[in-house]
């Protein structure tokens, strides 16, 4: 048999061999739909397969396992001659590289292949890419960072960025060990991302609040403890339930009132963190995160939801020896994904995506009913709100009322402008046009109100805070 790169060949079913570093771990999703396609019309496209120095079998060089996966389960039900031999496209071992290298090459190709279906959960692309890793450092005899690693995949056709590959090595080490369970059933990179990002979060907090102590049992302990639970089928995962769990630990653990640990395990407040690049707060100290305007410009759909210009920290999949500068730091962007779930701590719940029915308005949790917690509330809410105008950079906290708006050095426009009178409103900067409230809350015949639900119900909700936290002020001065 003249064996010449792509060659046509049959090769008998008992003598053709899975790939055994392919980066598939768990049967493929389509397994069944692909098999009553195989019976009915057989292989559209012939497998590609090669043969290792020294064996006589043949292996899969790129894509294919579940194919032959389907032609045995075909082949035992059935017995018919037209599963036993199959006609696949050869392609020679190439014979100048070293066996570690021609592995290598096997597995680039499964993994490219797979890449173009998006047919591999992120746990088994992050296995492979750490195999890949391994076999690069034994034929270069080295090791390699994770910038050299994504520059070598790239240039060997399997493009991923650094970023990446940092937190598919976090998830590997931090995760793994604790819900493989959950990984392998299809736990998906942006939920990986949040978790990892949580953990940065409250890690951080910890070591904070943890200095001195010797009687603590180490962090990565209780992170171990709280996602133990979890490890079960993905359709039982909560990432809005690991946090509570979390909460709890740390706030046992600590002894810190669950409600100060929410603030930093909260999906909206970690967001905006990391949108700025802040450590989180210690509890919570958030004028920090606001001390430099954006540069002045007509806002737009795109602006509401952008942090000012020089607040964004966070490289675009660039750098992530980050899902944080440590671990963290790079999840990528554009912007973390909307916060998940419905997740209300106390009254502490933030303008987006927040319940909105008028019991979440007005209901206030007795352990948050205190003016320090009201004050933080109020000034986390007003934040939320101006950020959706780009004007997040305005806001400061103040004990006394909540949070304080400043000036704008610039002129500001549209919708920026709206909200920036709508916050001097309730700042108790009142206008003196009495008409703009009408046509910002109400509207009119001729022009639907200016501020849409969306707005409104967090509008509400800041607006009921502060009403509160002057009733407990009160409270403070008659006792």
């Amino acid at each position: 048999m003249n064996n010449t790169p792509r060659t046509l060949i049959t090769v008998p079913l008992n003598n053709l061999y899975p790939f055994d570093m392919n980066p598939r771990l768990v049967r493929n999703p389509d397994y069944n739909e692909i098999k009553e396609s195989i019976r009915s019309r057989g292989l559209d496209h012939p497998p590609s397969v090669t043969q290792r120095p020294g064996e006589s079998f043949y292996i899969i060089a790129s894509g294919g396992n579940t194919r032959l996966a389907i032609l045995n389960d075909l082949w035992q039900e059935t017995h018919d001659d037209k599963y036993r031999n199959v006609t696949c496209i050869y392609h020679p071992w190439q014979s100048k590289k070293s066996l570690a290298e021609g592995n290598l090459h096997c597995l680039l190709g499964h993994l490219i292949e797979n890449e173009m279906r998006g047919s591999l959960t992120f746990i088994e692309r992050a296995l492979g890419v750490q195999h890949a890793k391994e076999l690069y450092q034994h034929t270069n005899s080295g090791s390699l960072s994770q910038t050299q690693l994504a520059r070598q995949l790239c240039h060997d056709g399997f493009p991923v960025t650094q970023s990446s590959i940092s937190r598919m090595e976090s998830a590997i080490e931090l995760l793994l060990p604790h819900i493989p369970d959950v990984l392998y059933g299809g736990l998906s990179r942006t939920v990986v991302e949040k978790i990892l990002l949580l953990r940065n979060s409250t890690e951080q907090f910890w070591f904070q609040q943890s200095a001195n102590r010797d009687d603590l049992p180490l962090f990565a302990d209780i992170f171990a403890l709280a996602l133990l639970p979890f490890n079960g089928p993905l359709v039982g995962f909560s990432l809005e339930h690991l946090r509570d769990e979390l909460t709890g630990l740390i706030s046992q653990a600590l002894e810190i009132d669950y409600n100060t640990v929410a603030l930093i395990t909260d999906s909206r407040n970690m967001k905006r963190q990391h949108l700025l690049g802040i450590a989180p707060p210690t509890i919570p100290a958030l004028a920090q995160q606001r001390t430099r305007p954006p540069t002045p410009t007509i806002q737009s759909e795109t602006a509401r939801t952008s942090p000012p210009p020089g607040e964004d920290n966070v490289n675009k999949e660039g750098t992530e020896d980050s899902v944080v500068t440590s671990e963290f730091s790079d999840i990528p962007d554009p912007t973390l994904p909307a916060a998940e779930d419905n997740q209300t701590v106390g009254a502490a719940s933030t303008a987006h995506h927040s319940p909105t029915g008028p019991d979440t308005i007005w209901d206030i949790d007795p352990l948050t009913d205190t003016p320090e917690y009201l004050a933080t509330v109020a000034d986390q809410l007003a934040w939320e709100l101006a950020a959706t105008a780009g004007l997040a950079y305005l806001i400061s906290p103040s004990v006394i009322n909540g949070f304080e708006l400043a000036s704008p050095e610039t002129k500001i426009f549209g919708d920026a402008r709206l909200m920036f009178q709508l916050l001097s409103f309730v700042a108790g900067k009142a206008s003196d046009f009495p008409a703009i409230w009408h046509q910002l809350l109400i509207g009119s015949p001729g022009q639907p109100a200016l501020l849409n639900d969306t707005t409104m119900i967090p509008l509400f909700r800041l607006i009921r805070t502060l009403r509160r936290l002057h009733e407990k002020q009160q409270e403070g001065v008659i006792a």
